[in-house]
C-alpha cells in the first residue's frame, strides 16, 4: 500500500514537472516572438523617417563699403647738360626734381571730401652759377562737398602754400629772399562748385578769406609779399617791426580741368583768380591775384612719363626786383610787380601708389 502510495505520487511529480517544462517553453516561444515583433516594428519606424535635406536659401553679405580711396604717385626726374669745345658757348648744368603727390578722397551719398599734398623739391648745379634750388613746392589743399542740385554743390575749399627752403635771388647767396612759412599763403573759401561733367569744375566764392603769412621777421620788416613793413625813424631805426601776417576778404574763381586731349596725353589746368575788395589801398581793389598752372603729362608706360609744366603768378603786393646792366656789371635799378612766370619739361620714373583694381 505504502509502495503503491509512493509510486502514485513520484507519477504525480512527474507529471506536475512536465507541465511546468511545457508552459516554460510556451512562454519563452511568446517572449522571443513578441521580442521579434517589437524589433521589426522598431527598425521599419527608424527606416521609414525621411532624412533631412539642407536648406537651399543662402544669406548674402554685403560687401563693405569702401568710402575713402587713397592714391598717390612719386617721380624722379634728372636733365643733363654737357658742352666740350662748343663754338656757341654754354656750360655744364646737372638738375634732379624729387616729387610726392597724395591723394586722399572720401565719398558717401551726397557729401564728398577730396585732399592733396603736393611736395616737390629740384636742384640744379651748374658750372658757372653752382648749386641753386630750381623747384621748391609745398601744397595742401582740401575740399568738402554736398550736393545741392543737379551738377551744383555747396563747397568748402582751403588752400596752404608755401616752401621748403630758402630761395636767393643769385647769384647773391647770403641775403635770402623766401624761407619756411616765408611767404605761406592760407585760403579759406566758401561757395558753389559747379561740375557739368566729369573733367571741369568751376567754384565761386563771394566770400573768401586770404592769409599771407612772412614768418621772418627780417623779411616781414621789409615788408615783402605785401605785407606791412616795419616802422622806422628818420636814421632807420626800427621803432615798430613789420606784421606776419596780413589778412584780406575777397571774391575767389577757381576752375579746373583734366582731359585727356590725346591718347596718353593728359592736360591738367589750374585757374585761380582772388580779388581783395577791401583793400586798404582803394586803387588796389581791383588788381586781381592769378595763379594759373598748367600740366600736359605724356605717359610713356606704366614707370616713364614726359611732363611739361608751366605756371604763371601775378601779385601787385609783390615786389620783384628790376635789374640792369650797367658797366657790364647786373645792377638793381629798381622794384615793382611783374608777371612771374616758370617752366619746366622732364623725362622721369613715375611709381603710383595706393588702391589698385582688381581682376576678376
Amino acid at each position: 500500500m505504502t509502495l503503491a502510495r509512493n509510486l502514485m505520487v513520484k507519477r504525480q511529480k512527474k507529471l506536475i514537472s512536465s507541465s511546468i517544462s511545457v508552459l516554460n517553453f510556451f512562454a519563452m516561444k511568446r517572449f522571443l516572438f513578441l521580442s521579434i515583433l517589437f524589433l521589426n516594428f522598431t527598425i521599419s519606424q527608424v527606416f521609414s523617417i525621411q532624412p533631412i535635406e539642407p536648406s537651399t536659401d543662402t544669406i548674402k553679405v554685403k560687401p563693405i563699403e569702401k568710402y575713402w580711396k587713397f592714391t598717390g604717385n612719386t617721380s624722379l626726374n634728372f636733365n643733363q647738360v654737357s658742352f666740350s669745345n662748343w663754338a656757341s658757348g654754354g656750360s655744364d648744368a646737372l638738375s634732379g626734381t624729387a616729387g610726392l603727390t597724395l591723394n586722399a578722397n572720401y565719398k558717401r551719398k551726397s557729401l564728398a571730401f577730396e585732399n592733396t599734398g603736393i611736395f616737390f623739391y629740384g636742384l640744379i648745379d651748374s658750372q658757372d652759377k653752382g648749386l641753386m634750388k630750381m623747384e621748391d613746392r609745398l601744397e595742401l589743399n582740401s575740399k568738402l562737398d554736398y550736393k545741392a542740385v543737379d551738377s551744383w554743390h555747396y563747397s568748402l575749399l582751403s588752400s596752404l602754400k608755401s616752401q621748403f627752403a630758402p630761395g636767393f635771388s643769385y647769384p647773391d647767396k647770403t641775403h635770402p629772399v623766401s624761407r619756411f612759412f616765408a611767404p605761406a599763403y592760407l585760403t579759406l573759401s566758401l561757395g558753389m562748385d559747379y561740375t557739368p561733367v566729369k573733367y571741369f569744375s568751376l567754384f565761386l566764392s563771394p566770400a573768401s578769406g586770404k592769409f599771407t603769412f612772412v614768418l621772418d621777421q627780417n623779411l616781414a620788416d621789409a615788408g615783402a609779399f605785401g605785407v606791412r613793413p616795419a616802422v622806422k625813424d628818420a636814421q632807420g631805426n626800427i621803432l615798430y617791426h613789420g606784421e606776419p601776417v596780413k589778412p584780406e576778404l575777397g571774391i575767389t574763381l577757381n576752375t579746373k580741368i583734366k582731359y585727356e586731349i590725346f591718347k596718353n596725353v593728359i592736360l591738367d589746368s589750374k585757374l585761380n583768380l582772388y580779388d581783395n575788395y577791401l583793400d586798404e589801398d582803394v586803387s588796389n581793389r581791383w588788381n586781381v591775384d592769378v595763379d594759373w598752372e598748367n600740366n600736359i603729362n605724356f605717359v610713356i608706360n606704366s614707370v616713364i612719363s614726359s611732363t611739361f609744366n608751366s605756371r604763371m603768378l601775378y601779385d601787385n603786393n609783390i615786389m620783384i626786383p628790376l635789374y640792369d646792366m650797367i658797366n657790364g656789371v647786373r645792377t638793381k635799378v629798381g622794384q615793382g610787380p611783374r608777371l612771374q612766370i616758370k617752366e619746366a619739361f622732364g623725362i622721369g620714373m613715375v611709381m603710383k601708389l595706393g588702391d589698385r583694381k582688381k581682376k576678376n
